[in-house]
């Protein structure tokens, strides 16, 4: 599955998502965020027009990274792209990849708070 965002970064509870629809459009970064908090387990929406990041605070013991992200693609953002995301930190492209490279950064922020 390819979803047409070129940045992903996940922590658990945590999602920072660029969503092209919102860059440039105060009206769609209001109505992400809007439609968004009216699901359970969202607790926090922040969607920045200027930049077209949206920023998530979730529940993921109700909900997971997976399920967050379709559920912003079941808004009609994130539409499905024919062209593989390459990403130029990880091996796979589109969601897939994405998702690891956030693993692999979530597992590494971990680990640096362990030795910390």
């Amino acid at each position: 599955m390819n979803i047409s965002t070129d940045y992903l970064h996940a922590l658990d509870g945590r999602l920072r998502i660029k969503v092209a629809e919102v860059k440039g459009s105060p009206y769609q970064a209001r109505k992400i965020q809007d439609d968004l908090l009216g699901h359970q387990g969202i607790d926090y929406v922040k969607a920045n027009p200027t930049t077209g990041n949206v920023l998530i605070y979730y529940q993921p013991d109700k909900l997971s990274q997976n399920e967050v992200i379709n559920l912003i693609k079941e808004m009609g953002y994130l539409q499905e792209s024919n062209a593989l995301l390459a990403s130029p930190s990880s091996e796979g492209g589109g969601l897939a990849g994405l998702v690891a490279r956030a693993a692999m950064e979530s597992a590494l922020q971990t680990l640096v708070m362990a030795l910390i």
